[in-house]
């Protein structure tokens, strides 16, 4: 099985191919696990099957992303817009693009192997959106990076306190596994702006600091930043996103950011998917650039009638982070006997 984000692009830019394991690789993982919780079978993904993609499935219309949606219309559907004074035009728009890519592009470029401090409240819902089962899990959260002046691979990943790899953490118990937050930004690259449509909403103020507001959504017919997913019979489905990206005036640095699919996927059974991520200027003693890396997040699943799955699903994952501080490898030689 084979989760990831992939990107390929023609540019000059650093970012040549940036295989992110990104928030969307959650869904296949989600799917088993909840089905998982009450047959052995299906956590192991052998009840589900993925058909190939049709004609018809080809031929479908194309999504119409929120960016297109009148303001107020937007503002009703997402709660975090509510303080926005609206843009009289996008006249700053290539201004703003220009300047959060190049920070966006400064962070990967200082990007550095971290571990953070985790804790993740993992629920799932019922009706009214409230939480019928849930759990907390605490672990260290790894971000490693690998590559050289032409090439960025990054992976984010959990580890127990005795640093052993978790990589399905609550799925037994019928909970989702979401991860990849730190990268999430990448939409907004220079390398990606390319694959996205922009729409300045306004200027909006978070907490003490005054942001520009700025929506986005890819362009299915040139994606190079592609989420997909695969299944356990090999069928891919590749998933597209919108998103709104809070960024700070000042500075340039995107402080909050939101990401939605751009649309459903219902031969995999999935209705929706929503991240939303708070950043956090961290300061290294020994690095002289911050790093802007993820707070909070929360992550919602809706899932729709699917094979074995008579009844839909929804699931929340809230991820808190703390004490961020570079990751080292210690190694001690030991002599022969």
């Amino acid at each position: 099985m084979s989760n990831g984000l992939r990107a390929t692009t023609s540019t000059s830019h650093r970012f040549l191919w940036l295989p992110l394991r990104a928030v969307l690789s959650l869904c296949f993982v989600l799917v088993a696990a909840a089905a998982g919780s009450g047959s052995h079978a299906a956590a192991k993904g052998t009840a589900f099957v993925f058909g190939q993609e049709t004609e018809q499935s080809q031929r479908k219309a194309e999504p119409q992303p929120y960016l297109e949606q009148p303001l107020k219309q937007l503002v009703k559907q997402i709660p975090e817009l509510k303080g926005i004074r609206a843009a009289e035009d996008q006249q700053d728009l290539p201004m703003i693009l220009k300047k959060t890519g190049d920070e966006v592009d400064e962070f990967f470029n200082n990007a550095i192997d971290l571990v953070a401090n985790e804790e993740i409240q993992q629920q799932r819902l019922g009706s009214f959106g409230v939480a019928v089962a849930g759990e907390t899990v605490r672990d260290n959260y790894l971000i490693l990076r690998q590559g050289n002046g032409t090439r960025a691979d990054f992976d984010e990943f959990r580890t127990d306190e005795n640093g052993n790899r978790l990589e399905q953490l609550g799925i037994h118990r019928g909970f989702l596994v979401t991860s990849g937050f730190a990268l999430i930004c990448a939409h907004l690259s220079t390398a990606f702006q390319q694959d996205s449509t922009f729409r300045v909403l306004g200027e909006e103020k978070v907490g003490a600091r005054e942001t520009y507001v700025v929506a986005f959504a890819q362009r299915s017919s040139n994606a190079n930043l592609v989420v997909t997913m695969a299944g356990p019979s090999g069928d891919v489905v590749h998933m597209l996103t919108q998103g709104i990206a809070w960024v700070d005036k000042e500075n340039f640095h995107v402080v909050r950011m939101r990401t939605d699919l751009l649309a459903p996927h219902p031969e995999i059974g999935l209705q929706a998917q929503t991240t939303k991520v708070n950043f956090d200027e961290v300061q290294f003693v020994d690095i002289a650039t911050p790093l802007w890396l993820p707070r909070d997040v929360s992550v919602d699943v809706k899932l729709g009638k699917y094979v074995d799955r008579p009844f839909p699903l929804e699931f929340r994952n809230v991820h808190h982070y703390t004490d961020y501080r570079r990751y080292r490898v210690s190694t001690r030689v030991v002599a022969p006997n």
